[in-house]
């Protein structure tokens, strides 16, 4: 599988003007390309990554989002994730690599039904698809960005049948899914019979569904008229009420699920808030507790201590939520604990640097940081102690000299 990085107009909002000179592109993510062996074909994929400083920090881990039709939704749920994880301290969303699938030009249908339909001869090619997912495109991402064990794959309409086809049938290929508005009418309801079984039978512990449903009925009917109806315009909105019936039934499986009805968006509007509100469900103990997160580490009502025990507890949960560790934010809390030392309040200052060299020890930086701390303080010893200990992880010229000044004097 060969990597191909080009920027594309696609992924930039150009902020200049005919006749104008001087300015720059926004970009918002790269095309990269896979050969699939599963599909003996070369597939673009649109990949967005959070930006990260590894000179000072370490390699993060994000979880990735991965979302079909990419061409169509990618640029939207790269500012909203950007938005929610990072402007003005926000922390609804985590950060995460995004990576949109587009479609091959006619291939959309072939790739995003499972089973070959009658009524179109197109399609049935979704299994292959999905061990596309499995075997070419998941590890070739895994390897080549900086990815946490936990992914997310989002599909509308067609793209939400093969979600919801996913999650019954592979189950394990994505910890989150959320399907819009999916095509559960699709050859005569075919997924829908099956999936009373599936969900009785399988056990979903650990995995999560949000499940949208806009309002395509006819004029003047509600969900309730609606499922006695049997016109054609209907069938497609009596089937995800249908889907939504066999969920409810069967509290046992360990699924996490929830759903929305949105009765002012109709098919082809309903994804953008959709999108936010399944991200919001699936990531919803992600936020900081309390309402103003950002505010919330700057709160001298709050001693250091107890604080400590609330960043920790914190991210206790969230890993116990996601399967696996995750870690506060290691740039965050460095300038958390320097904006505290430039207040000479040492205590929180120390406190946020603790936090990094207890989960980050293997980074030069952060002892370098507490040694700042103490040279602060004027506790040279200390200060010298710190030092040594980074550049037993890294060399570096500018702690070096640090040090040579302390052990000189």
């Amino acid at each position: 599988m060969k990597r191909n990085i080009l920027l594309i107009s696609l992924l930039c909002l150009s902020l200049w003007a005919r006749g104008q000179s001087g300015t720059q592109p926004i970009i918002l993510g790269h095309v990269d390309t896979v050969y699939s062996e599963m599909l003996k074909e070369k597939r673009p994929i649109l990949v967005y990554t959070p930006g990260f400083d590894t000179v000072y920090f370490t390699k993060p881990q994000y979880p990735v989002l991965y979302v079909l039709d990419g061409d169509g939704y990618f640029t939207s749920l790269v500012t909203m994730i950007q938005h929610l994880s990072q402007h003005n301290g926000n922390t609804v969303l985590p950060q995460m690599i995004i990576v949109g699938i587009p479609n091959t030009q006619g291939h959309r249908t072939r790739d995003l039904t499972a089973i070959k339909s009658s009524q179109d001869t197109t399609s049935g090619g979704g299994e292959q698809f999905t061990a596309f997912l499995e075997k070419d495109l998941i590890p070739y991402i895994d390897k080549n960005y900086a990815t946490a064990p936990y992914r997310t794959f989002m599909g509308h309409s067609l793209g939400g049948l093969l979600v919801i086809n996913t999650l019954m049938k592979h189950p394990n290929l994505f910890n989150a899914y959320v399907a819009m508005e999916p095509s559960m009418f699709f050859d005569y309801d075919v997924l829908l019979g099956q999936a009373d079984g599936i969900l009785r039978q399988k056990d979903f512990k650990g995995k999560s569904l949000f499940l949208a449903i806009a309002n395509t009925m006819n004029p003047g009917m509600d969900t309730t008229q609606v499922r006695t109806d049997t016109t054609t315009i209907t069938h497609h909105i009596r089937s995800i009420l249908k889907l939504k019936d066999i969920l409810q039934k069967y509290p046992a499986n360990n699924l996490r699920w929830s759903y929305r009805y949105y009765p002012d968006d109709d098919h082809p509007s309903v994804s953008l808030i959709a999108a936010y509100d399944g991200l919001r469900f699936i990531f919803k103990d992600n936020r900081f507790p309390r309402n103003q997160p950002q505010y919330q580490y700057f709160d001298k009502t709050i001693r250091p201590a107890e604080m400590r025990k609330m960043i920790d507890a914190h991210y206790q949960l969230i890993s116990k939520e996601m399967g696996y560790t995750v870690r506060p934010d290691e740039g965050s809390m460095n300038q958390f604990g320097y904006s505290f030392l430039q207040q000479k309040d040492y205590e929180r200052s120390q406190m946020f640097f603790q936090v990094n060299i207890d989960y980050y020890p293997k980074n030069f930086n952060v002892y370098d940081c507490m040694g700042d701390c103490y040279l602060a303080m004027n506790e040279k010893g200390k200060a010298m102690e710190y030092f040594k200990r980074a550049l037993s992880i890294k060399f570096r010229q500018d702690i070096k000299e640090k040090l040579d000044k302390l052990e000189k004097e």
